[in-house]
């Protein structure tokens, strides 16, 4: 039986620029490259999509042409819109990829981050759903509140379906009270490397930099179920037993932007499908490699593809 990818998280307007090298405070530089596309949880939304498993957005669009630009990408891949509808347009994001195709964002705040706080208290969730939730919801006191109060239902339901929680930067920065609350839904804890020296330290754990099974060891004594993706060197997952390494495969990256989305949709779908979390993370990995070979945010390769390498 499959269940179903439910994201509450935010779609926002990629404006994407590829140049040779971050300039200067105070200098200037063309791009190589320029576009404008749907990103954001859009990026997860497609990913979790190419593997044919429905799929829901539940996070909130608004009024304006950002708006109506993500409502027809999200009809056009199959996606339906369950969310509330909040006033202004959607925000955007622009994302600088440099010669190291390392990436750097600057964003705006729009309609995403205006959702109500009973947002989701009509959502229906079933036991063999995956909840997708991101960090930067908590950037928003109302997002906030709103994702608190699905926790606190879900709990009181005894609710079986599974959370992933992709913390993004963050984590860094947003309170610890509403990370403890959102980590009574017992998620998987999914960070990139950075996020998680930023969790580590803000939980008091001595992690050595560049040690991502012991950052996993530690993280997970203290929050259960943790993954800390790493790139090309692979993830390593616990779930408060041994830490297992999950390896990569080889690629030659020319834009690492929407990596991490892709590996979060690939790995949700993954599990809302019943796979087993070995053959699940192994695809993730798979899939946010090659998303790193093309050029754009929403570039998950397809399921053959995968399959293929995996």
């Amino acid at each position: 039986m499959t269940g179903r990818v439910i994201h509450t998280g935010q779609v926002v307007i990629d404006l994407t620029l590829r140049i040779e090298a971050i300039p200067e405070p105070g200098g200037d530089v063309f791009a190589d490259e320029a576009g404008m596309a749907v990103g954001g949880g859009f990026n997860v939304l497609a990913a979790a999509r190419r593997l044919d498993v429905e799929t829901l957005y539940a996070g909130p669009l608004g009024d304006g042409p950002f708006s109506e630009a993500a409502a027809k990408a999200l009809e056009k891949i199959g996606v339906p819109h369950v969310g509330p509808l909040a006033p202004g347009d959607l925000g955007y994001c622009v994302a600088m990829t440099d010669a190291r195709a390392e990436r750097t964002f600057v964003s705006t705040r729009g309609a995403e981050t205006r959702g109500p706080v009973d947002a989701f208290d009509h959502l229906d969730v079933r036991d063999d759903d995956v909840l997708y939730i991101s960090g930067y919801s908590l950037a928003d006191e109302a997002s906030t509140a709103a994702l608190e109060r699905l926790a606190g239902r879900l709990a009181e339901a005894r609710a079986g379906c599974a959370a992933l929680f992709d913390v993004s930067p963050m984590v860094g920065s947003v309170p610890m009270s509403s990370l403890e609350r959102l980590g009574e839904m017992g998620p998987i804890w999914s960070l990139n490397e950075r996020e998680a020296g930023l969790l580590a330290g803000r939980l008091g754990l001595a992690v050595e930099a560049g040690d991502h099974g012991g950052a996993c060891e530690a993280l997970s004594a203290r929050l259960g179920t943790v993954l800390v993706r790493a790139g090309a060197q692979g993830s390593w997952f616990s779930d408060g037993d041994a830490v297992v390494h999950t390896p990569s495969i080889p690629v030659t990256p020319v834009d690492t932007n929407g990596a991490g989305d892709a590996h979060s949709g690939v790995l949700a779908a993954a599990l809302a499908r019943s796979m087993d979390l070995t053959t699940a993370l192994r695809w993730a990995n798979v899939a946010g490699a090659l998303t790193t070979t093309r050029f754009g945010p929403a570039t998950c390769p397809s399921e053959a593809e995968i399959r293929a390498l995996a």
